[in-house]
């Protein structure tokens, strides 16, 4: 059962990744650390998301996407955008 205060593991898993890049409002925020605070599971995969994109971060921060790839990764999330709009 999902209400305003509860958030299942299915939700807090799946938007662990906006939690970490800052991507959620104040009261999502809220629901996600309050799961996590309470769910051992969950947190444990947190802590591994967490490790995994510090890693990433810092084998990749001296290399840049190509351009092309930047252009592509924009237009996709562009189109995904307007398909979600008129949806």
């Amino acid at each position: 059962m999902t209400d305003q205060t509860h958030t299942d593991c299915s939700e807090a898993l799946l938007r662990v990744y906006e939690y970490l890049d800052g991507e959620l409002g104040p009261e999502e925020v809220a629901k996600i650390q309050a799961h996590l605070d309470e769910c051992g599971p969950c947190l444990k995969e947190y802590d591994l998301d967490t490790t995994l994109k510090s890693l990433i971060k810092r084998s990749c921060e001296c290399e840049q996407a190509p351009e092309a790839l930047r252009l592509t990764i924009m237009s996709r999330i562009s189109m995904t955008v307007i398909q979600v709009d008129r949806g």
